[in-house]
């Protein structure tokens, strides 16, 4: 039936549903004017009609001529109901479910953990989230975590309303992220959703979620939107103005606040207060630097660690229970510890048993400490014996300071090189060359050290930071000056001053200066040195520098190196070059290690005057040269950032710092540094003296984020390329504007409720807040509307009538 209808009213494809309805509409119906018209033209027709057949078939009967006559008007009523356009509508109605926008805020804040200080709304949340526990457990979750229990635990069968409701949950940080794979499609809402457990958005964008989301669902059934979040919304639009949009575009609004107005718990290690040098058995205190919040009257444990470097087992010295406190304050552990063994070791500092937190990266705090011994260890290397020789090493093994061991080049293999530790051969490796503190060479012929001893010694200075000591002498020094070009005599380069080739001074000059003692002329810069301080008392000290005895003979050198400090010349004033006076004492540092050269053989002669200032000259020498070393083979001075993290673009200042001012060179002007990045070229640096004493610094912005290296050496540039730098390494790192106030905006969920006309509540009142969402399936009217003016009904009646027309024309013999 349905079919033979859709023939008749030429309905094509056109469903005839049980279920729908339909409906007659005219698409030309007049108006006005042409109503009127329409009438009067139907009258008009009428009148006609009657009229024709009355003239035609006036022999007729009247039944004839009206039934006639009715034929030729419905022919002429079909053509008008034609022109008038009818129009069958069909409808029906389908019920469509609504759209349940679900926008979960998974950026880094919402990984944190909160201390639910106010144990009551924190019991609330845990009933809500079906905790066994309560609020204990509820502290080990992450916001994250409780969010999506929530949703798990009942929240999603609630949204989806029995099927009514499509749910999709949006992750979000910085912007919105595609819903969730495993979101529930149909009315099963009994399917969990599971959102992403990480929390990796550098920042969050509220206000821009909304938008985004809103602009997404456009043009469909909207039942909502449920926003989950801690409030933190630190990039992109403004929340209050998304949440205004979403009022205007009349969807309904909920946001649900995570977390705590007081914020998340934590603990960490600040610092490990001990001194970075210690002396082997000595008793050495620890204090370990507490700082907590969120943990009001929480008990935890602090453990101390050490261990040597290279060791992988640490040993517990130590460990103290504290109570830690909510505001934030610094507290205090102390230990103490002693290490047997010269070396470096590392402490360890960790604090246990404190529950969740916002991370324990920094619950662990590692330091390192070199372990020095009492005394200075000594090697003293002469090529022949001489007056100079007998009295230092004479007052150097009376000196209970240093232990001293000798070794003289001229002796036969039965002689006893006497010390106060002996040595039957010169040390052979790099292990036994570090076990020194400083060394001095008295003339030393280089032909009768091991082969590898001038590489030994090298290391020794540049790298492991040892002190060198070089006494000129009238045997062997020109001989080696005049092979410095020679490999094995590149140890030369380790000293302060620089002895160009083609030095030329006579014979009779050198005599001549010779025949009468000259006075050692000291510096302004060596008047300051400690080396030269033979009296508290300035003027008594000049008045002791005046009277020392004088030198004969010494060892012209042209000049002292860039950065190296001059600390006498020689008094003749014949002696001397385009560089001015010759060079007597001079000092740099060659990487770490400290370097002396001295270019005369009679300061024993000091002892005329008295024993204390020869034995005092040498032995505030020998200290300073092996000062470094005893302090772990580093540089004399440390460097430092004002902003030990900093973000890119920021310009810092690095500073190296000069642990005793004292130290620093006079004629030190520069420092020269590079920094380091990566794969990439080094940027050079050049750090200038600072405004305090001992420092030296320079402004630099890294442009990249990720760890940093930074070397610096004393002077202009390195003194060798093998030297150890003195380094720190910074971890540059990108602006956390998720840490920076990671507590729970409320205010800025009311504000938006109150733009959005929705609703704003904690978590654990989210099943409640959830129930201002109304709309569930929504009913869509669907028509189709078929024109069948044009259909075989019509044309067929207008076919049929005239053909009966012409039957009963023919009929009554009308034609």
């Amino acid at each position: 039936m349905n079919r033979l209808l859709q023939i008749i009213f030429g309905l094509g494809d056109t469903p005839l549903t049980s279920g729908g309805r339909w409906r007659l509409e005219w698409g030309a119906v007049p108006s006005g004017d042409r109503a009127l018209l329409w009438i009067v033209a139907i009258g008009v027709a009428a009148v006609g009609i009657w009229w024709l057949y009355r003239i035609e078939a006036g022999s007729q009967r009247p039944r004839v001529r009206l039934l006639l006559g009715a034929v030729r008007l419905a022919v002429l009523g079909a053509v008008a109901v034609m022109l008038l356009e009818p129009i069958l509508i069909f409808s029906h109605v389908e019920r469509e479910q609504s759209n349940m926008i679900v926008l979960l805020d998974n950026s880094r804040s919402m990984g944190l953990r909160d201390a639910w200080q106010a144990q009551s709304a924190g019991q609330a949340l845990a009933d809500a989230l079906r905790l066994p526990d309560g609020v204990r457990d509820l502290r080990k979750l992450t916001r994250l975590e409780q969010a999506q229990r929530l949703l798990d635990r009942g929240l999603l069968k609630e949204l989806d309303s029995n099927g009514d409701r499509l749910v999709h949950i949006h992750p979000f940080a910085d912007r919105l992220m595609e819903p969730l794979e495993n979101e529930p499609k149909t009315s099963d809402a009994a399917a969990p959703a599971k959102p992403p457990l990480t929390t990796d958005g550098q920042s969050t964008a509220i206000g821009s979620a909304v938008r985004q989301a809103v602009l997404a669902y456009r043009g469909k059934p909207i039942a909502g939107i449920l926003l989950i979040t801690d409030g933190q919304s630190n990039v992109g639009e403004s929340a209050v103005e998304a949440a205004r949009f979403a009022a205007e575009e009349r969807i309904p609004f909920v946001a649900l606040g995570a977390g705590t107005e007081e914020g998340p718990r934590n603990v960490a290690i600040k610092n490990i207060e001990t001194s970075p040098v210690v002396f082997e058995r000595d008793h050495n205190n620890v204090t370990v630097l507490v700082e907590s919040s969120g943990m009001p009257e929480t008990p935890a444990t602090v453990v101390f660690e050490k261990r040597r470097l290279g060791e992988q087992q640490w040993q517990e010295v130590g460990r103290e229970d504290i109570t830690l406190r909510r505001d934030g304050r610094l507290q205090s552990a102390s230990f103490h510890y002693a290490e047997e063994q010269p070396g470096k070791i590392e402490l360890r500092a960790k604090v246990l048993d404190v529950g969740p937190e916002l991370t324990q990266d920094d619950n662990v705090r590692v330091s390192e400490v070199n372990v020095v011994r009492q005394k200075l260890r000594v090697l003293l290397i002469a090529g022949s014996t001489f007056p100079e020789i007998q009295f230092l090493r004479n007052t150097l093994l009376r000196d209970k300071t240093m232990e001293l061991s000798t070794w003289l080049q001229a002796a036969d293999n039965t002689y006893e090189h006497p010390g106060s530790v002996p040595i039957r051969r010169l040390p052979s490796t790099q292990d036994e060359m570090n076990q020194l503190d400083c060394v001095i060479l008295y003339d030393p012929d280089p032909e009768k050290w091991p082969e590898n001893f001038p590489d030994l010694l090298k290391k020794f200075v540049v790298q492991a930071g040892g002190g060198l000591i070089y006494v000129a002498g009238e045997m062997q020094t020109l001989h080696s000056f005049e092979r410095q070009a020679e490999p094995g005599m590149n140890w030369l380069s380790l000293l302060p001053v620089v002895r160009e080739p083609g030095l030329f001074q006579t014979e009779v000059m050198m005599k001549l200066s010779a025949q009468t003692p000259w006075s050692l002329d000291a510096t302004t810069d060596g008047r300051r040195d400690p080396i030269f301080t033979f009296a508290e008392d300035p003027d008594e000290n000049q008045r002791i520098l005046e009277t020392l005895p004088g030198m004969y003979w010494h060892f012209p050198v042209s000049r002292a190196k860039p950065g190296a400090t001059i600390l006498a010349q020689h008094g003749d004033p014949r002696m001397r070059n385009e560089y001015g006076p010759d060079v007597l004492l001079a000092t740099h540092l060659a990487g770490p290690g400290r370097t002396f050269f001295v270019g005369f053989d009679s300061t024993y002669r000091w002892r005329y005057l008295d024993d204390k200032y020869y034995d005092g000259f040498w032995t505030r020498m020998i200290d300073r040269a092996g000062r470094n070393k005893q302090l772990g083979g580093n540089y004399p001075f440390r460097l430092a950032l004002d902003w030990p993290n900093p973000h890119p673009g920021t310009k810092v200042t690095l500073t190296a710092r000069f642990n005793d001012p004292s130290d620093v060179d006079p004629a030190l002007t520069t420092m020269t540094g590079e920094v380091e990045h990566g794969d990439e070229p080094p940027v050079p640096l050049t750090l200038m003296p600072g405004k305090t004493p001992g420092t030296f610094e320079s402004s630099l912005t890294f442009t990249q984020s990720g760890p940093h290296v930074i070397r610096v050496w004393p002077g202009e540039s390195r003194e060798e390329q093998s030297a150890k730098a003195a380094t720190l390494t910074v971890d540059v790192e990108l602006p956390n504007l998720e840490f920076e106030s990671p507590t729970l905006d409320r205010g800025r969920l009311d504000a938006m409720a109150v733009a959005a006309h929705g609703v704003a509540a904690p978590l654990a009142q989210g099943s409640e807040a959830v129930k201002t969402f109304q709309i569930g399936r929504i009913d869509h009217v669907y028509e189709q509307r078929k024109e069948i003016w044009n259909s075989p009904v019509f044309f067929g009646s207008i076919f049929l009538l005239l053909c009966a027309e012409w039957i009963l024309r023919k009929r009554f013999r009308l034609i």
